[in-house]
């Protein structure tokens, strides 16, 4: 017989990872990982089946947020519609931006989107810059939101780490301006919208695995087995303070190996030129 997900069970283990009422969460997930549910066959029910059991954690003074990117923007200069351009991260992030009362932050590339008590305060404003200060990553930071991993490791979903990279101003990245127009109700933002992103011609690729590692180890993660897959937790702040830490012993920790720079080249381009006489 086919072992099922329970709602309660769902409910429990999320609450034994230390998530409770009132919380603002962060979810990144991949729901058919865990494997069958106690709700079907429908993809609305599966949808609902998981969107609710937050709901009864978090309970109606919490915020459930999810990262809602759209990567057209950047690779291919499709404009971004707010309202409109879908989240290229799963579909319960979709099914999460599409809620009635739903607020979606506005950087065209890495938008979040947020239902709940304090979805305004970090999905609303300003989100001119992807990883910035005042982006809605920054909020998250200061207000210590929970991130929450169902179906998937931190290694392979901790987008906060770009927060982290762009906070200490690791040398492998560089800010980007976007020309492609963005949209609001229908009307066009006159700002211009930037991100950190990495060079292109050093072989940089990023692995957090050893990170991971590390906040296992410092005992900053919780975690537990939930259906054929994993349930993650941990909070902003410990794992801004950590990632800093380990960023200020070698910058280059995040990636799984050093940039193959030259000198000669930005960012290694040396001196501006001889000292004057």
């Amino acid at each position: 017989m086919v072992s099922r997900l329970t709602y309660k069970e769902l409910i429990s283990r999320i609450q034994d990872l230390g998530i409770e009422a009132g919380d603002t969460v962060h979810l990144q997930s991949s729901l058919a990982m865990v494997g069958p549910i106690e709700a079907g066959p429908s993809d609305q029910e599966m949808l609902d089946f998981y969107y609710h059991a937050l709901w009864e954690v978090i309970g109606p003074n919490g915020t459930l947020l999810v990262h809602t990117p759209f990567e057209d923007y950047g690779r291919f200069g499709t404009p971004f519609i707010v309202e409109e351009s879908p989240s290229r991260a799963g579909v319960f992030s979709e099914y999460v931006r599409t809620r009635a009362g739903a607020i979606r932050s506005i950087h065209p590339i890495v938008s979040t989107a947020g239902v709940g008590k304090n979805a305004e305060l970090i999905c609303g404003g300003n989100h001119y810059s992807g990883f910035g200060y005042d982006s809605s990553w920054g909020r998250m930071h200061r207000n210590n939101v929970k991130f929450l991993f169902l179906g998937v490791y931190i290694r392979k979903y901790l987008s906060f780490i770009h927060y982290i990279e762009s906070v200490f101003n690791v040398p492998y990245l560089y800010t980007k301006i976007y020309p492609t127009p963005v949209y609001k109700n229908n009307v066009k933002i006159e700002r211009q919208f930037a991100m950190a992103v990495r060079y292109l011609d050093f072989s940089i690729a990023w692995d957090i695995t050893n990170f991971e590692s590390i906040l296992r180890q410092n005992k900053l993660i919780n975690e537990t087995k939930l259906g054929r897959s994993i349930l993650q937790v941990c909070n902003a702040e410990e794992v801004f303070n950590k990632g800093m830490q380990c960023l200020s012993e070698n910058m280059y920790i995040f990636l799984k190996n050093p940039p193959n720079f030259k000198f000669g080249q930005i960012p290694a381009d040396g001196f501006t030129g001889p000292q004057p006489s």
